[in-house]
């Protein structure tokens, strides 16, 4: 016996089986390539599942694995990139499905998040009737009606560094952990990917969430540049990276979500707590117009003038006039986490307005791992079973996530990706700053390079880091050469605003309308 078929046996005598799954696992030594006998490739896991969606029985093919990252002219491996993908079983004459590769963002958020919680076949939830931060509480695997498999086959990846990807060798890290080289080793995964599966002729896709946006649009592109022709990309929870339209416009447009959180709050005066939907337009015509024009021209503002600014964004923002800057008129989305519910002695979700957690009065740094919007959404001992009994793929590297706590532990505060190994520029502190500043260059590159793209980009209003008014003007007001190909929509939920049932399953209607219209366009015009 070989020792690829040894492996395979030995999986196969050890893997617990679901018993709503039946899993197997290819012979390594028929279907892998001859450079995957060097030890460089893994074998990949291949089981086969079936779901219930609204009634439906839909049969699909699962692999989870990692493939290498070559480089090209020595065919040395640099890194390895973990993926799971499903399959919808195919109908014979069927024309080849759509292929969308989707990841989180971060920078070194694994794609656990959309992949169970957000848009595979299946997900992971807690038990009915358990409570957020019930320790007790437990999780299972259940349908998910949100899945995008009815209209697309699904790639979930995770960039190098996070989940089970890893580089080959530490010094090759610098290649990867930073915005342009992120953007291209995913890219090039997505090569290996469609070369190894046949999926080169499938209408092709891309999904990426928070700095996922901007991961997006550097893959996008780099595929346009090595003459691959994406679609379409589905941009979640971050600021639309085409326009860098003017400060004084960012700053004011911020404001609506800031009123959203005051509202949900009932942080703001009863006739402005009546109804949400007339709230946030009253808030966004003067943001638009009156703020934006304030902000424009603040240093010749006369007294009567400021005074009159400041009154307004305390209205709007549910603060006291007295915490407005006078100088600036700028509330910080940190000010209103921490000063909204402050008499109360709580903070609000950055991520999540409507998610609050006992204040923090230390004056330590914010720590995102703390923060009420980004705790319980997951359990990781849930997805490794599953990874491993359903999905037959075994590792014992730790399921990387952003927040650190591998070997060797950190030599400073929190010592995950976001502070300690992405390469920003000097000075530079905030993620968002230097890890998104290429975002609006990459994506009007490959707006412009392929004529036929399309983008749909969606944002929670409860969500302070993504701004969605902020979003819809800025696709109002795009270039005319791209304005009819990108759409900006806004929902009623936070920066992950598919956890929430009614956004999960209207967002799913809304990715599907997306792809079919962008497939009866032409590839290329």
């Amino acid at each position: 016996m070989t020792r690829a078929a040894t492996r395979v046996a030995s999986l196969m005598a050890t893997l617990r089986v679901a018993p709503a799954c039946a899993a197997i696992v290819l012979a390594a030594a028929v279907h892998q390539p001859a450079a995957a006998q060097s030890g460089a490739d893994e074998v990949i896991s291949v089981t086969r599942h079936q779901v219930v969606i609204d009634g439906r029985t839909l049969r699909y093919t699962a692999r989870a694995g990692r493939l290498a990252i070559r480089d090209n002219d020595s065919a040395e491996p640099h890194g390895q990139m973990f993926f799971i993908s499903y399959t919808l079983d195919a109908v014979p004459g069927q024309r080849p499905r759509p292929l969308t590769f989707a990841w989180n963002g971060g920078p070194g958020s694994n794609a656990s998040l959309v992949n169970f919680v957000g848009f595979a076949p299946k997900r992971v939830a807690p038990q009915r009737g358990a409570s957020p931060g019930d320790e007790s509480r437990r999780w299972v695997i259940e349908p998910n009606p949100g899945t995008w498999i009815e209209e697309t086959d699904l790639v979930f990846v995770d960039p190098i560094g996070t989940g089970y990807s890893r580089v080959t060798r530490a010094e090759y890290m610098p290649e990867f952990y930073q915005t342009r080289g992120d953007a291209e080793s995913v890219a090039e995964f997505i090569r290996v990917y469609r070369t190894r599966f046949d999926g080169l002729e499938a209408p092709l896709f891309l999904a990426g969430e928070s700095y996922g946006v901007t991961r997006a649009a550097g893959v996008a592109e780099a595929l346009e540049r090595r003459g691959s022709t994406v679609r379409g990309i589905v941009m979640i929870g971050l600021a639309l990276p085409t326009e860098t339209f003017p400060e004084n416009m960012r700053t004011a447009l911020a404001l609506p979500t800031m009123t959203a959180a005051a509202f949900v709050n009932n942080k703001l005066a009863p006739e402005l707590q009546r109804n949400l939907s007339a709230t946030l337009r009253e808030v966004e015509r003067w943001s638009e117009t009156v703020y934006a024009a304030a902000l424009a021209r603040r240093d010749s503002l006369t007294a009567a003038e400021r005074d009159a600014i400041v009154r307004a964004v305390s209205r709007y923002s549910g603060l006291d006039a007295a915490l407005i800057d006078r100088r600036t008129l700028v509330v910080p989305r940190m000010q209103l986490g921490n000063y909204l519910l402050r008499k109360e002695g709580k903070f609000v979700g950055q991520y999540d307005s409507r998610l609050v957690a006992p204040l923090d009065t230390s004056n330590a740094p914010y720590d995102p791992a703390k923060d009420p919007s980004l705790m319980h959404m997951l359990d990781p001992i849930t997805i490794l079973r599953y990874t491993r009994d359903a999905l037959g793929y075994q590792s014992d590297l730790r399921y990387q996530g952003p927040w650190g706590g591998g070997y060797p532990p950190p030599t400073s505060f929190r010592g995950d990706w976001m502070s300690q190994r992405w390469n920003r520029p000097v000075g530079s502190t905030a993620p968002t700053a230097s890890t998104t500043a290429a975002g609006p260059a990459m994506l009007k590159a490959a707006l412009t390079a392929n004529p036929a793209m399309r983008v749909l980009i969606g944002c929670g209003v409860y969500d302070l880091i993504c701004e969605y008014y902020g979003n819809e003007w800025a696709a109002r007001n795009m270039e005319p050469a791209f304005r009819n190909r990108v759409t900006a929509k806004s929902y009623l939920g936070g920066h992950a605003m598919y956890t929430d049932p009614d956004v999960h399953l209207q967002f799913k209607r809304d990715v599907a309308q997306f792809i079919r219209e962008t497939i009866a366009m032409p590839a290329r015009q």
